[in-house]
This record gives C-alpha cells, structure tokens and sequence, in this order.
C-alpha cells in the first residue's frame, strides 16, 4: 500500500491556482520528462530574452468534468461530483480515495468514443494521461481497407505491446484504450447456483406484489422452458410450490414468501429502472455470476443476425442504467466486452393510451466474431477510439489521490491516472525560475522546488525531480538550437 498523502495548504493552492499553465507555441526551448507507464509526465515551454527565461509554462496532468464518471468497487459508475468513497484501479482493484480536489476550469475537453460501446465515452483535460497503445507504435503495420484511416496491425504485435499513459491530447482515432473489468472477489461463496440463477429471472422478469409478500415472474406463456425453471428453482430455494396463472398471452409465476422478496430485492433491487446487482454479487467468482446472465438473457435477451451468413448477435435491453453496466462487468469478467447503447424511445400510443417514451439500454455482444476490433490482453480489452471531439467547458472539474502507488483509477471502464503534485510542483517551479539566468535556473534543485512548497510527502517527491528535470531539458533544447 501506498503511504499516507497529504499536502499542505501552499501545494493545494497551486493545484487549485496553477501559475502559467499551457503551451508556448513558438517556445525557444521544450523539456518533457517522466515514466509514461506509471503517469508522471511534463513538459516545460520556455522563451528566452538576454540569456533569462522571460516566459515559461508547463502542460501536465489534467483533470475530468463534475458530470463525469469513475468505476466503484460495485461496477456501478458515480458522477465524480457525487463524492464516491472508492474507486477501481487500473489492475481491477479497489482503492481508497485520500483526497479529492476540486478547481474551476475554463477551456477545452475531449470526447473521447470507443469504436465499440459507445455508451462508455469519457471526458476529460487534454492533458489527462490516459492508458492507451498507439498504433504508431508497432511495426507490423499496414494500410487498412479503402475508407478506414486506421492502419491494420498484427494482433500478436497488439497484445505483446506494453500501454502506457499518454496525454489525451496525443491520441489519434483508432488507437487503443484500456478497459479494465473488476478483479477483486470474495473467496467465500455463500449463495448457490439454484438462487442466482433465480437472480437472473428476477432481473430481468421479476417483481414483488400484496406489500412484498408475494414474488413474481412474467412471461410469455409460450416460455414454457423458462416457466417450469422458475418454479423448479423456487421450490429448490424455499421448498414451496410455486402457481402459474394465465392473462391473455402473458403467465406469471408467482408465489408467497416475505423472506424470497427480502432475499431479491437485497441483492437485485427494485422497480425496472432502479434494478441492480448488490456489492456481494458483484464480488462474486466470474463463473458464478455467469449463472446470472444466462438466466436475465433469457429473460431479456435475443439472437440476431444481419444477414444469414453472419455469426449471432447476442443481444438484451434494460431500462436500467445501472444493470447494463453490471452486466457489462459480468461479461468482461468472463472474456466478453459487450457494449452499450443508450436508446431513446419516444412517446407514443397503445390502445389508446399514451406511452411514455423510457431510455432503454442495449447491451450487445458476439460470442464468434469474423472481425476482431477488441483484443483480450492480461484480463484486459484492448478497444479502439472511434473519434474525439474537443467541447468548450466552463466549470468545476475533479481530481483524486487514491491509496494506490499506480494513482490510476476507472473512467467509464478506461484507465487514467492523476497526481495533484505533479501540478502544484510544476506551477511553483515556473515561479522560481522565470526571470532567472539560464545558468540560475540550471541549478534549481528537486528540494528547492519541495521547500518553495513547504514540503512534500516523500512519496511524492519524484514529481519535484521531474518538474527540475523537465526546465533542464528545456534549456538544452534552447541551446541546441542556438548552436544549430
């Protein structure tokens, strides 16, 4: 584990206020430095007049906008401006949040769409490192089909290839992002398979009625397979004769017991669009949880194909937000990445009653795929940007320091990471260094900027090394130049 962070008053000024933050574009001299696999990167943009640094600026971590969300150890996403307790991290693991910092902001976002489950899309500071692979970065390349920008690569070469974190800024369309299912689990099983296969039907057909006394299933009555499972599995569960009643073409399975509704409603919730998996669920082994999907497809779910000659599409709507994203997870964790549409349904008439349109949401996914645009890499998925969009943002925007030395944490599934120091540090070293002699600012040290600070954590210290390493090559770059 991590050490305790916590910073003083003068280091959350500068993160809050950073000074000469941005990019000189006719910069005399660039210095970037820092491990792009663990995150801490920088870059420092200097002018130089009669041989002093009249102008410097720093680009380095960003942060993401009060709407956006982060992953919680129940795969449930919360807006950041919610204040969330935990998080996941890029490993799949759940983490303590030690601070959470707040700033306003007035400047540029990136959209950032997967090419696959576009529902995942995220926001953030175009210089927020994100866990990517660029295509750029292999070798094995070659011009894809006619109409795709994208250069085709060698899936071996893909998942071989070590990501790292790269500033939102410098990503293109079709380069790979990180998407990181739940990898923490509870070694204890104390639910059977009988009750979360009844789970399943709960989620997807099930309800309470008579004040909670009674649970029931809908079907269609031709469901003859799913109907008599329900009611074997509810006599299994409960040792009671479950009764089927008929209404037009829909049969309902239902039967009387207070502690059955207690049991579903505990661990699956409530009402269809309020329906979720509890955290226990959630921590079960992924074989386990796949007796849940299985069931809710059958309950939700459907085959597709386009054409006669394509493999199936597996396919299931919910009207809960909540419950696409589990399943997501559930499927993730047993080797599938599914994506997810957000569909709005209009208003519209039946039997001359009006109808209120509700978001639903679909969830699709192929078991066998003739083209593979997602790669499975050490219980990862390697997914493909689809496009990025720069959006105007005026408002508050959100960083964390989490109780993991990686400092990652989970955007709608993709992994980022964020570090307050690296930009308090950076905002102070521009302050110490601009008016100075080239040679002056040379022998700025990593405890000089730490003690202009007031101090820093130790764990934290290698941010202030980076901010005086990154002036250093700043300089060389200028003097390079000047020779050249």
């Amino acid at each position: 584990m991590a050490e305790n962070i916590d910073y003083n008053e003068k280091v959350k000024d500068h993160f809050f206020n950073p000074r000469n933050v941005g990019e000189i574009k006719d910069a005399d001299g660039v210095g970037t430095v820092g491990n792009p696999q663990c995150g801490d990167i920088m870059s420092i943009y200097i002018k130089v007049k009669d041989n002093k640094i009249a102008d410097i600026k720093f680009k380095t971590f960003g942060c993401v906008p009060e709407h956006e969300e982060v992953v919680l150890n129940n795969g449930v996403w919360e807006k950041v401006s919610d204040t969330p307790k935990d998080l996941v991290n890029k490993s799949g693991n759940r983490v303590d949040i030690k601070k959470r910092y707040m700033r306003n902001y007035n400047g540029k976002l990136l959209n950032i769409t997967p090419f696959v489950s576009p529902y995942n899309s995220f926001m953030l500071t175009p210089n927020h490192p994100v866990l990517a692979i660029k295509r750029e970065w292999m070798g094995k390349t070659r011009k894809n089909r006619p109409g795709c920008n994208w250069l085709r690569i060698d899936k071996k070469e893909l998942v071989d290839t070590n990501p790292y974190y790269v500033d939102a800024h410098n990503l293109s369309e079709g380069d790979y992002l990180v998407f990181t299912p739940l990898s923490f689990q509870k070694n204890e099983v104390t639910f059977s398979d009988d009750f979360l296969r009844l789970l399943g039907y709960y989620l997807s057909e099930g309800y309470s009625s008579a004040k909670e006394s009674i649970a029931a299933f809908a079907f269609n009555k031709n469901e003859e397979e799913y109907i008599n499972e329900v009611k074997s599995l509810i006599f299994k569960i409960i040792d009671k004769e479950a009764k089927v009643r008929i209404r037009k073409n829909v049969a309902e399975v239902y039967v009387c017991s207070r502690k059955l509704v207690r049991l579903l409603k505990q661990h699956g919730s409530s009402l269809a669009r309020n329906k979720k998996m509890s955290e226990d669920i959630m921590e079960l082994p992924p074989k386990k949880q796949w007796n849940i999907f299985l069931t809710y497809f059958n309950g939700d779910g459907n085959k597709y194909k386009r054409r006669s000659k394509d493999s199936e599409t597996y396919r299931a709507d919910t009207v809960s937000k909540t419950l696409a994203i589990q399943m997501q997870q559930i499927l993730a964790r047993n080797g599938i990445f599914a994506s997810i549409r957000k569909i709005k349904k209009r208003e519209h008439t039946f039997e001359g009653r009006i109808i209120r349109g509700v978001d639903q949401y679909h969830l699709s996914f192929k078991m066998n795929k003739k083209h593979h645009f997602v790669h499975a890499k050490d219980g990862c998925f390697l997914v493909p940007i689809k496009k990025i969009e720069e959006i105007e943002y005026i408002g508050n925007v959100y960083n964390f320091e989490v109780d993991s030395i990686e400092h990652s944490y989970l955007v709608k599934g993709f992994a980022v990471h964020n570090c307050a120091a690296a930009i308090a540090t950076s905002s102070i070293l521009t302050e110490i260094a601009k008016g100075k002699t080239l040679d002056e600012a040379l022998k700025i040290t990593r405890d000089d900027v730490a003690n202009e600070l007031g101090g820093l954590p130790a764990i934290k210290l290698h941010c202030s090394n980076l901010a005086a390493d990154a002036l250093r090559k700043a300089i060389e770059d200028y003097r390079n130049k000047k020779k050249k």
